[in-house]
């Protein structure tokens, strides 16, 4: 049955809340399930593969497909985030070092780290979401990370600036946090990037050109 007006609109508002909780829930049992650390980006990648059906308005057995999720990408998104905190760390131990060092050299060698931190958070910023849409290699997860964030600089700015208001907002209300803490940043990354994706998908199918 559908509801029109604001009774639908009610309607629609109050089902999107329930499904966040659920899948923000979800999220916090596949992220135990997976003892903890070793869950936390398998759980992310089935969150964001959920949102992305919702949106995109495909039917979805949302616990059975976000285990299957879960499980199929357990191995490679845990070597992807593995990988990007370690380079994340080396940057971070090198800039302290360079912290450290005195003349020209300290200067040109501490801007030069700090841009290949800002390359580092693009590419991390979009690892993720990327992988939910493309299941491939690491090398390949990352290239489109960074081709992706580049080539949409101001979607970029829009889903940092969601990420800064989402987090004053849910540490305003730190009771919303077991139902809303994760999935709020999920659909809002899904909402502001699901439009790139999909339309990569389109030229696929048209036989178009897309990003390697």
């Amino acid at each position: 049955m559908q509801v029109g007006g604001i009774t639908g609109g009610i309607y629609k508002v109050c089902d999107w809340l329930m499904k966040l909780a659920i899948i923000n829930l979800l999220w916090l049992l596949f992220t135990l399930v997976g003892l903890g650390l070793f869950g936390i980006f398998p759980a992310t990648v089935a969150m964001l593969s959920v949102l992305n059906r919702w949106i995109n308005q495909e039917e979805c057995k949302v616990v059975p497909y976000f285990a299957t999720v879960f499980k199929r990408s357990f191995v490679k998104a845990n070597i992807l985030m593995g990988f990007a905190v370690m380079v994340g760390a080396v940057l971070i131990a090198n800039f302290y070092i360079i912290q450290a060092m005195d003349g020209l050299l300290h200067v040109f060698l501490k801007y030069g780290v700090i841009v290949l931190f800002v390359f580092y958070s693009m590419i991390v910023l979009y690892v993720l979401p990327v992988f939910s849409h493309h299941s491939q290699g690491v090398w390949n997860t990352f290239k489109m990370s960074f081709i992706t964030s580049a080539l949409h600089p101001l979607r970029t700015g829009v889903l940092v600036a969601g990420f800064g208001l989402l987090y004053l907002i849910i540490r305003s209300f730190p009771g919303m946090i077991p139902f809303y803490g994760v999935s709020l940043i999920g659909m809002w990354t899904a909402v502001i990037l699901s439009p790139i994706f999909e339309r990569e998908q389109k030229k696929k199918h048209e036989g178009l050109p897309i990003l390697q």
